[in-house]
């Protein structure tokens, strides 16, 4: 009996044995044979919480005004001052609407209403000054201007308006004209702006050393 007994419990415990080894080879109940891929958070980019920004639009007005202005030009229009005779204007825009002498000014002035536009000329008819009068300048405060293009070089108050200027280039100046503010508008839009030559006013016949402005 003692030799059944010892043989029965050495089968029981060989048999416990290998089980133990057959569930040691098994994956466990906590843990997966293939381990779930971990989500992607860190590669992720996360969404921006920064606005996108919005484009100032009459800031970039303004420096395209300038822009073009060092190349002795407006917004709107082909005909560079210094380089261009009123007769190159008249050859695609026909004649102006009216024309008249401005003594201050030390020219002549042709209108072109349709292109709202105007170009003051010498006695050789080589324009000196353009000036535009374009509808997109009345979003142009006087704040902004200044804001953008920084302190004037030129700044007068006249009749009813203040008129500021700064260089464009070595040749040119550039100069934006607006009601005078008020205490019911202190920052008011632009009414026009123009690009000078100012050697274009010179007359050296008359002795008369032109505009600086």
């Amino acid at each position: 009996m003692i030799r059944t007994t010892k043989s029965k419990t050495l089968k029981w415990m060989a048999a416990t044995l290998a089980l133990s080894l057959v569930m040691g080879c098994s994956p466990s109940n906590s843990q997966s044979a293939n381990p779930p891929t971990p989500t992607d958070s860190t590669s992720q980019t996360a969404p921006s919480s920064t606005e996108p920004q919005t484009t100032d639009v009459t800031k970039e007005l303004l420096l395209n005004m300038k822009l073009l202005a060092e190349q002795g030009k407006v917004i709107n229009s082909t005909f560079p001052v210094k380089t261009t005779v009123l007769e190159d204007v008249k050859s695609q825009w026909g004649e102006p609407d009216k024309t008249e002498w401005v003594a201050a000014a030390k020219g002549n002035y042709a209108t072109y209403s349709k292109q709202v536009m105007v170009f003051g000329f010498n006695k050789g008819s080589q324009i000196f000054e353009a000036r535009s009068f374009d509808k997109q300048l009345q979003k142009l405060s006087l704040a902004k201007t200044k804001e953008v293009y920084g302190t004037p070089a030129y700044d007068v108050k006249v009749n009813g308006e203040e008129i500021i200027g700064y260089t464009a280039g070595q040749e040119f100046k550039i100069e934006f004209v607006f009601p005078l503010p008020t205490n019911s508008n202190s920052d008011p839009m632009m009414d026009h702006y123009l690009v000078l030559y100012p050697r274009g006013t010179v007359n050296s016949m008359a002795d008369d050393p032109g505009r600086q402005w």
